[in-house]
């Protein structure tokens, strides 16, 4: 019992060391590493304003009266999401050994916490995961409907999906 206390908190302190240097996206080092934060609610889970915003009203037509208004709509979305799948690429993927690394990073962390789902649920922080993919997905949807808008009115990429 005394290597596994001392291994949580090794892995507690090297959790937040990450978390506080790089705010990555949902699969960078740092966020993995600080899971247990969340999963205690130490840290808790930020949602962008644009997201949020975007998620009341996925299908809300005010204000794009043209292509430039959609088109900033979407870029706004696409800085706040990450880039869309029709968005060009560097042609770079991680390798197959980062993601297994990633992967296993992930599994360790998470299998260092006794009853992860319980305490989880407990502070919160599937509550609060839950509601934060609920509001990506929505502004997923905008992002989407936007698209849709602007190839409607003969627009071009971004305020339009991108032809290929």
């Amino acid at each position: 019992m005394r290597n596994f206390t001392l291994t949580a908190a090794v892995a507690l302190f090297a959790a937040v060391s990450l978390a506080a240097q790089t705010p990555g996206d949902e699969r960078s080092v740092a966020t993995i590493a600080g899971s247990p934060l969340h999963d205690f609610g130490i840290k808790k889970t930020k949602v962008s304003p644009v997201l949020v915003r975007a998620a009341e009203h996925p299908y809300a037509t005010d204000g794009l009266k043209d292509c430039k208004s959609i088109a900033a709509a979407v870029v706004e979305l696409n800085l706040a999401l990450g880039r869309d799948v029709d968005a060009p690429t560097d042609g770079k993927k991680p390798s197959e050994a980062t993601e297994l690394s990633m992967d296993a990073g992930q599994d360790t962390i998470n299998s260092l916490i006794p009853g992860r789902f319980i305490i989880r649920r407990i502070s919160g922080a599937a509550d609060a995961q839950r509601k934060a993919r609920s509001v990506v997905y929505a502004a997923s949807v905008r992002r989407g409907f936007l698209k849709g808008l602007g190839d409607a009115k003969g627009c071009k990429w971004p305020a339009a999906p991108r032809v290929k």
